[in-house]
């Protein structure tokens, strides 16, 4: 159990002055910019039971988000994103790009994108039961598929969003080029939303260091209601994955519930991993307090009922956010 001092270092962990605006160039071109900052304590085990070396990062948290929209006529406009990764926190952290967009936008055809991002599949499906605060107290993730290389097609028709999300990388080093692709989509019906979505998960977790995705092909489908100031969420997804030249397959069936109590809000998690020999009972919990706007304070804890408590996490910290 680690000491009051350290808790009281976490939450009082500054959150330095962040930024956000918007500015007009002319009628037709805008630019945002926000800068998001954090700092909090974590703690996790290892795969003897071992609890990790606690310490104060900002990793996860800390963002700069630069944003550009420019109107070229009543139906079309082009935008771009980049978006900076990097932790205040530790000493000579490398700073990172995470999502970077560049598209075109028709009101009446829909979205084309290109870049590095996540697909919508796994924004809005796979990520369903995330209701923690930091950067790792979450259960276990479904695969879905690599970032890079990213071209998407998004369109809204009525209460339906559909995407087509395709993927790419390349092992240079091997001559091994490979794709993926992802159909989904999101319908809302009034406070219910059901989301449903099938994807091919590409060769290679990322282009460097050429990691193999073991996953091979995801399905999953969500369902969220929502009443007042608590939201209820399910999820069940069906993973299959290569395992010595053979196939395997892990369910992921689980139920979230947040609330909103004005200042404080709260939310917890719990998901079954079933694979072919065990089945994992995961939860998650976070809390947080927000004493004025954008200023959060939270404590997030999750446990996946792994050997010696394998990957169990705590987080306290401060974010500051827009």
């Amino acid at each position: 159990m680690f000491k009051k001092s350290s808790i009281a270092l976490a939450l009082v962990a500054l959150a330095a002055p962040s930024f956000a605006a918007e500015f007009a160039v002319g009628t037709d071109t805008k630019f945002e910019v926000n800068v998001d900052v954090a700092a909090y304590y974590q703690t996790i085990k290892d795969a003897k039971g071992e609890t990790s070396q606690p310490s104060l990062i900002g990793k996860g948290l800390n963002q700069i988000e630069i944003k550009a929209t420019r109107i070229i006529n009543d139906d079309i406009s082009i935008f771009g994103e980049i978006e900076v990764d990097y932790d205040p926190i530790v000493d000579n952290n490398p700073v990172q790009t995470d999502d970077t967009r560049f598209g075109i936008a028709s009101k009446k055809f829909g979205r084309f994108t290109v870049g590095q991002f996540d697909t919508y599949f796994e924004d809005n499906v796979i990520e369903a039961l995330g209701v923690a605060h930091g950067d790792k107290a979450f259960v276990t993730e479904p695969a879905s598929s690599n970032d890079g290389r990213h071209l998407q097609y998004l369109n809204t028709i009525g209460d339906l969003t559909f995407a087509v999300d395709l993927t790419a990388n390349n092992n240079a080093a091997a001559n091994d080029g490979n794709h993926g692709a992802a159909i989904s989509g999101m319908y809302k019906l009034g406070d219910l939303s059901i989301g449903l979505g099938y994807s091919e998960v590409a060769k290679y977790i990322s282009d460097s260091p050429y990691t193999a995705n073991t996953a091979k092909n995801v399905t999953g489908l969500t369902a969220a209601y929502k009443f007042g100031n608590t939201k209820v969420i399910g999820l069940a997804v069906s993973e299959t994955a290569t395992d010595v030249l053979k196939n395997v397959k892990t369910n992921y069936t689980g139920v979230a519930v947040t609330h909103v109590m004005g200042e404080f809000d709260i939310g917890a998690a719990f998901q079954n991993r079933e694979t072919s020999t065990k089945t994992y009972g995961e939860w998650s919990v976070g809390l947080g307090y927000t004493p004025f706007k954008n200023m959060t304070f939270f404590l997030d804890l999750c446990g996946l009922n792994d050997t010696n408590n394998k990957g169990d996490v705590m987080e306290i910290g401060a974010k500051y956010t827009f």
